[in-house]
């Protein structure tokens, strides 16, 4: 049997039992974390149905009184001395690490007791996340304390642990470091460099640092070491299958490390290092217009009303804003890349893109995780051009081949002066990603949007070299009435939801989550804003999603209160309202205090924290 055999409320009964395995859990709790706030009227007795189908199914014949989930103190345990469970081996292993340092048979048995993170099903939810961190963060430290030694003895094996560990957690200079001495080790210049700049491109993207001098010495020392042993040409490594994430992490520990001849995409000056090619970023921050770096951006770059009809406070009902962003995706450069996390309007700026010149932009949708036709995407946007190529793309996909150098040129000479824009590219194939090339390289303009540079950093993706990277900013008070704009933060989705924008999205607001069709409504809002917190931490360590719920029962607060309300580590707290400030659900104040950007992501999380709670959290605070 297997877990698709069980129920689903059946799997998530197993799940809570086993993420808190030989602690009792009540009836009432485990209803908490299975239904949460859609318990039914009759969860007691839904729970021991789906307690009674779990012992049935996974060990028949077995008599209650001795089976693995012990009824006891009006609830149930998973009792691990009558079942085996990896992930309660896994938890004494670690604290046997944690005793003895040097012990690598112990780390290899970690490994070896993780695949991937527990719980995919369940990833996201209260009872899984605290598990799930708690495993990638022992696995992490597993990956590392072996590959340390591996770097003289075994650089290759060293080299493949250090790049699992990065999967799992990309902000980890550590196994950067380490993948950097094995590189190195392995007489690969191309290595060093190649690991440095993924370390950079991680650390920048998603938390606007930069690499430690520990690193960067690191990296300079290698380098001139390699340079001084031997001048020879450089090789570069291809990048290979990094797919971020722990649930994904497939790679078998054993296979061979790549070697064949790729283009490096390193970016940091150094002795072996290209120069890379410098990326126009526009930034525009709390509705003030600002220019990082641009270069033919077009048009200006300040956020003005966009079309729409405007009531009598002057708020246009539709589209508003991101003017800036039009003039550069319209008559900018020839690559764009639009990215911006959940909620910041990619999709509709590329659909009012669409909508402002029918005749010259086609716009299409990437495949998504799942998958989907391969050329899909230009199928749509070729249809919406008004030049079908549906015989050629019928013959590519039923031949299951990329298209032919002549077919792309016909189609290029169908589409002089157009643009072809991707929503949602990051899950564009090898093929898809080159028929784009080779259309850029035919005059045709290419427009693609994701979530993080980080997001593409190994995908196919990112061999699309981008003239322009436009990141999406919330929205500020010259496009929003100033009850909008603190109700939502400026972040377009939530602008759609409050209902402030009658008759359409507002702000370049994908509309996807609330539909338009909130209307004001407090409930639909609040459910809209608190799947985006939710979509938006979930790259987080848990310290994250308490930070949020701290500063929303008790307010604007300095760094060191919450660390001492949540009982954190300083540092721990440091790095995650980094990581919040960054993705926009919190903004600094003076004193290092920090507050709620949205009020409707506050209050959506506010409402998950009982009175109870709050006076508790309340008393810490005031005590500390």
């Amino acid at each position: 049997m297997t877990g698709d055999d069980l129920p689903r409320r059946a799997r998530q009964v197993l799940g809570v039992l086993a993420a808190r395995h030989d602690r009792v859990q009540s009836k009432d709790a485990l209803a908490d974390a299975v239904w949460g706030v859609d318990l039914p009227g009759n969860a007691t007795a839904a729970l021991e149905h789906y307690v009674s189908v779990l012992r049935r199914a996974l060990q028949p014949g077995v008599p209650t009184a001795r089976s693995f989930i012990v009824t006891r103190a009006g609830g149930y345990v998973f009792a691990t001395d009558r079942a085996r469970l990896d992930l309660a081996e896994l938890r004494a292993a670690a604290k046997v690490a944690e005793r003895r340092p040097g012990q690598l048979d112990v780390r290899e048995r970690i490994v070896e007791l993780a695949p991937e993170l527990p719980f995919v099903e369940d990833e996201y939810a209260d009872w899984a996340a605290p598990a799930r961190a708690e495993v990638k963060a022992v696995l992490v430290a597993a990956l590392l304390d072996l590959a340390e030694p591996a770097a003289a003895a075994d650089p290759a094996r060293a080299l493949r642990l250090a790049r699992e560990a990065t999967e799992l957690e990309p902000f980890t200079e550590r196994g950067y470091r380490l993948a950097m001495v094995a590189g190195a080790a392995l007489g690969r210049a191309d290595e060093v460099v190649r690991w440095f700049d993924l370390c950079r491109r991680a650390l920048a993207d998603d938390l606007g640092i930069a690499p430690s001098a520990d690193t960067t010495s690191l990296r300079d020392r290698l380098l001139a070491e390699l340079n001084t042993a031997a001048a020879r040409p450089v090789e570069s490594a291809p990048n290979g299958d990094r797919r971020r994430g722990g649930d994904r992490r497939k790679a078998d520990r054993r296979a061979a490390v790549p070697t064949g001849p790729a283009t490096s995409d390193a970016g940091e000056s150094g002795a072996a290092e290209p120069v890379e090619r410098r990326l126009a970023v526009v930034r525009e921050a709390g509705g003030e217009a600002g220019r990082e770096h641009s270069r033919e951006a077009g048009g200006e770059t300040g956020r003005q009303a966009a079309g729409g009809s405007a009531d009598a406070t002057g708020f246009a009902t539709g589209f508003v804003g991101r003017r800036g962003e039009l003039a550069a995706l319209r008559d900018g450069p020839g690559v764009v890349h639009v990215v911006g996390p959940a909620g910041a309007g990619k999709s509709a700026l590329l659909g009012r893109l669409r909508d402002e010149a029918p005749e010259r932009v086609g716009l299409g949708r990437g495949p998504g995780p799942g998958g989907a036709l391969r050329l899909g995407w230009l199928r749509t946007a070729l249809h919406q051009l008004g030049r079908p190529a549906d015989r050629t793309l019928d013959a590519a996909m039923h031949e299951r081949r990329t298209l032919h150098p002549a077919e792309l040129d016909a189609i290029a000479a169908e589409l002089g002066g157009c643009v072809v824009a991707v929503d949602d590219a990051e899950h564009l194939d090898a093929d898809s990603v080159s028929e784009l090339r080779w259309l850029r390289e035919r005059g045709v303009r290419v427009v693609v949007s994701y979530r993080y540079p980080s997001a593409i950093a190994d995908r196919p993706l990112h061999a699309l070299d981008a003239d322009l990277v436009l990141r999406l900013d919330p929205l500020g008070e010259r496009d929003l009435p100033v009850d909008v704009l603190q109700a939502s933060g400026g972040i377009p989705a939530l602008v759609a939801a409050t209902g402030g924008a009658t008759g359409g999205a507002a702000g370049g607001a994908t509309g996807r989550a609330a539909g338009g069709a909130a209307g004001g409504d407090p409930a639909i809002a609040e459910a809209v804003a608190m799947h985006l917190a939710r979509q938006r931490t979930r790259w987080m360590p848990p310290a994250a999603w308490e930070i949020l719920r701290l500063t929303a029962a008790l307010g604007t607060l300095r760094v060191e209160q919450l660390a001492a309300a949540g009982g954190l580590d300083l540092d721990e707290v440091l790095a995650a309202v980094d990581r919040l400030v960054h993705a926009h659900l919190l903004v600094e104040g003076p004193g290092g205090s920090v507050r709620h950007r949205s009020d409707l992501i506050r209050s959506a999380v506010a409402a998950q924290i009982s009175a109870a709670h709050g006076h508790h959290l309340r008393d810490r605070l005031a005590t500390a």
